[in-house]
C-alpha cells in the first residue's frame, strides 16, 4: 500500500471520502489547484478500492504524456551546430546539469563546445571550465562583468570555427520576476542568430524538482519570454514528487526531457512518464 494514500483509502473503506483531505494531499504534492481539480473530478465518479484510487490518479497523470516525449538529437546543419541555450535561477544545478548534458552527448560522437555566458557569477565561468578541461570539450566564456549577449556571441563564432556539432550556451542563474534580467535573455537570443539565424535550437529551463509551486511559476514567467523548449527536472533523487512536473505539461504543455538522479555524471536521465507516476505514488 502507497503510504501517500494509506489514510485516504482507510476512510474509503470505511464508507465516505473526506474529499478536502484528499485535495490537501494532492496540492501538497505540488500538484497545483487546476490539475488536482481535474484528478478529483476523475475520481468521485468512480467506485474505488485500495487499489482504483492509485490507479486512478497514476492513469490521469499519464494522460498527459499520449505520446512518447521526444528525444534530443543535436545534429550540425546547413554548416552551422546546433545551439543550445540552457536558461534558470541560481541554485537549481544549471551548470552541473551542462556537464551532464555535454558527456551524454560526447560519448553519442559529438564535438560538444561549451559557452560561460554568466559573466556576472565568476565562479559560474570557472566552474564551467573545469568540467570542459575534465571532459575534454571545447570551451569559450566571456570576461566578469561583460555583456552576456556579447560572449555568447564571441563563443558561437569560437565553436563554429572550431567545427563543433553541438554548442551549449550558460546563462547566468535570474529570477523569473525581474523583467529587465529576462528581457537580458532575449537580447543574447537576437544576439546568437546573428550567427545562426534559428538559434537556439532548444531553450532548456533547469528547475530544482523540489522547488513546488515556484518551480511551476518559474516556467510559466520564462516561456513567456522566451518560448522553453523542454525542462530539465533537478533534484528528484530526494523524497521530492515533483508535481510541478505534471502541473507544468498541464497548463504550458512543456514536457520535462532529462532527470536529474544524483551527482554523477551519468545521473541525467531521460524523462519516462511511467517511472515518474511510479516515484510519485510510493
Amino acid at each position: 500500500m502507497f503510504s501517500f494514500f494509506k489514510k485516504w483509502v482507510a476512510e474509503i473503506k470505511g464508507g465516505k471520502v473526506d474529499w478536502d483531505e484528499v485535495e490537501a494531499h494532492l496540492i501538497q504534492s505540488d500538484l497545483g489547484l487546476p490539475l488536482t481539480e481535474k484528478i478529483l473530478g476523475r475520481l468521485k465518479g468512480q467506485a474505488l478500492s485500495d487499489q482504483t484510487v492509485t490507479a486512478a490518479a497514476s492513469q490521469a497523470i499519464l494522460e498527459l504524456w499520449p505520446q512518447p516525449v521526444r528525444q534530443l538529437t543535436p545534429a550540425a546543419a546547413n554548416g552551422s551546430p546546433a545551439v543550445w541555450l540552457i536558461i534558470g535561477v541560481n541554485g537549481t544545478g544549471k551548470t552541473t546539469s551542462i556537464a551532464k548534458l555535454a558527456n551524454r552527448y560526447k560519448k553519442a560522437g559529438k564535438k560538444v563546445h561549451l559557452v560561460g555566458a554568466d559573466t556576472f557569477r565568476a565562479a559560474a565561468i570557472d566552474q564551467l571550465k573545469v568540467w570542459a578541461d575534465r571532459l575534454g570539450l571545447g570551451f569559450s566564456a566571456g570576461k566578469e562583468g561583460g555583456d552576456p549577449a556579447a560572449a555568447a556571441f564571441q563563443g558561437l563564432e569560437e565553436a563554429k570555427r572550431a567545427g563543433a556539432d553541438l554548442v551549449i550556451i550558460d546563462t547566468a542563474g535570474r529570477l523569473h520576476n525581474k523583467e529587465n534580467l529576462m528581457r537580458e535573455l532575449e537580447k543574447v537570443k537576437r544576439v546568437i542568430q546573428k550567427l545562426v539565424p534559428d538559434a537556439p535550437h532548444e531553450t532548456l529551463l533547469v528547475l530544482d524538482g523540489t522547488n513546488g509551486s515556484n518551480a511551476f511559476d518559474q516556467a510559466k514567467q520564462f516561456h513567456k519570454f522566451l518560448t522553453i523548449s523542454g525542462i530539465i527536472v533537478t533534484k528528484l533523487d530526494t523524497s521530492s514528487k515533483g508535481g510541478a512536473v505534471a502541473a507544468i505539461k498541464a497548463e504550458e504543455q512543456i514536457d520535462p526531457l532529462f532527470v536529474g538522479l544524483g551527482e554523477g555524471m551519468d545521473d541525467l536521465v531521460e524523462f519516462n512518464p511511467q517511472d515518474y507516476v511510479g516515484r510519485f505514488f510510493r
